[in-house]
């Protein structure tokens, strides 16, 4: 046999060698990713999974999701269980706001939002009043509208210093930004005619010759005459129906320019690491965001190498301090770590459990708000239209935008008492009859 030939032979059977390499390669690596993740041990509290709440403030995280097709039967007794003066007022708030909630559903949507205001308003101040937060009793908001088209952007709403919603804000540990600003005590007019009067009076203290120069430094002096002035917090209508996850489909497909918000997940629970005694929050992305984009619209989080799955896993960068041995020792390191973390998401009320983490690096847009407050003040606004400018209303209910704000009126309904319930009472809840 030549060289040449045994030179060829030897050359193909190199190859065929490397390409044994790869394919086994290739089936070790398809072994290893159909292997069955094992999860990570769940933290536990009194022998239950440490898990995302619906509950912000005070979550009872040892108690079941609580099954009911009515969550007022079930707060109005949880409220009369309660033997102080406190919590027999917050049963009469309590029963107020079902009144409007009844009273809401026979109505049209442009008279909707004036009842759901009330009934928003009334099941805030049960909260409130179960909860012993000091509020006043004025409404602490309030709206108005710039003359033109009929545009959600030109419809702004003012969160004020006093008021049940600045008390709900106080509840939330939500504080309302104010602005300083210089603004001149006197208009232009005002300082025109007060200059000329007292010009008119000193005039003959002032040489003639000095009289034109005079009265023109007094007016400049009195038109430039500023104060310090607090300005409450202002958005518009449109930027906080952006900011509302269980709208936020709605929003997107009216306004489709506009940047997604909110990133599905699943499973958000609290594990832990024996080795470490740490444990974390972790919670699975859809396969659909399984990418590096929606990795980099996660603050805080990272991708958890530990699972071996198309889906990623995430795991906050900050952890607390768990044993598994004694986990009633470490609770309240748990709740300060759980009251940081649980305001980056949020949840939709329905038959299942829908969560979303809610971006934090866009540029603009974003309202560092809880979805009670934002909810709060949109429905004002709409309540004030309904109540004094119906026409108005009429005119952005027929608009492109008319089916978000349909959206908004009868979804918030229910969104609203169900994260209200939560709060006064710890518990989640979710309608009878359904599975995940």
């Amino acid at each position: 046999m030549s060289e040449q030939r045994i030179n060829k032979l030897s050359k193909k059977i190199s190859s065929l060698e490397e390409n044994q390499q790869k394919i086994k390669k290739q089936v070790s690596e398809l072994k290893e990713a159909s292997k069955p993740s094992v999860e990570r041990p769940c933290s536990k509290y009194n022998k239950r999974d440490l898990v995302l709440r619906k509950t912000v403030v005070y979550p009872e995280f040892d108690r079941k999701t609580v099954l009911t097709d009515s969550h007022w039967h079930y707060i109005e007794l949880f409220l009369r269980s309660g033997k102080e003066e406190h919590c027999h007022e917050a049963v009469n708030y309590w029963n107020q706001a079902k009144n409007f909630y009844t009273a809401t559903e026979n109505l049209d949507l442009v008279a909707k939002p004036l009842t759901t205001y009330y009934c928003f308003l009334n099941a805030t101040k049960a909260l409130l009043t179960y909860k012993r937060i000091n509020f006043d009793l004025q409404h602490g908001i309030s709206g108005k509208h710039e003359a033109g088209q009929i545009k959600l952007q030109n419809e702004h709403i003012s969160i004020h210093k006093k008021g049940v919603l600045a008390g709900l804000c106080e509840y939330l540990d939500e504080p309302i930004n104010f602005t300083q600003r210089n603004v001149n005590i006197l208009g232009n007019n005002q300082a025109a005619v007060l200059a000329r009067e007292v010009f008119n009076r000193t005039r003959s203290y002032v040489s003639e010759h000095d009289h034109q120069t005079f009265e023109r430094e007094l007016k400049d002096f009195l038109t430039n005459r500023s104060k310090t002035k607090s300005f409450p917090e202002t958005h518009t209508l449109k930027s906080i129906l952006y900011n509302l996850e269980y709208i936020h489909r709605a929003y997107k497909l009216t306004f489709n320019s506009e940047a997604e918000l909110f990133i599905p997940i699943v499973k958000p629970r609290f594990v832990f690491d024996r080795d470490s005694n740490e444990s974390w929050l972790e919670f699975q992305l859809e396969e659909g965001d399984s990418n590096a984009r929606t990795l980099s619209n996660i603050d805080a989080f990272e991708k958890d190498d530990y699972y071996k799955t198309a889906a990623y896993y995430l795991r906050s960068r900050e952890a607390f301090n768990w044993s598994s041995k004694n986990n009633e020792a470490n609770l309240d390191s748990f709740k300060s770590y759980y009251k940081t973390i649980r305001k980056k998401f949020v949840y939709i009320y329905s038959t299942n459990e829908l969560w979303y983490f809610k971006r934090t690096n866009l540029t603009t847009g974003i309202i560092n708000k809880n979805s009670l407050v934002l909810t709060f003040a949109a429905m004002h606004r709409l309540s004030e239209m309904s109540r004094y400018d119906p026409n108005r209303l009429d005119a952005h209910l027929a608009s492109q935008h008319g089916w978000l704000l349909s959206e908004f009126i009868n979804k918030s309904l229910y969104q609203f008492i169900d994260m209200i319930s939560s709060e006064i009472s710890g518990d989640d809840f979710r309608a009878t009859g359904f599975r995940n």
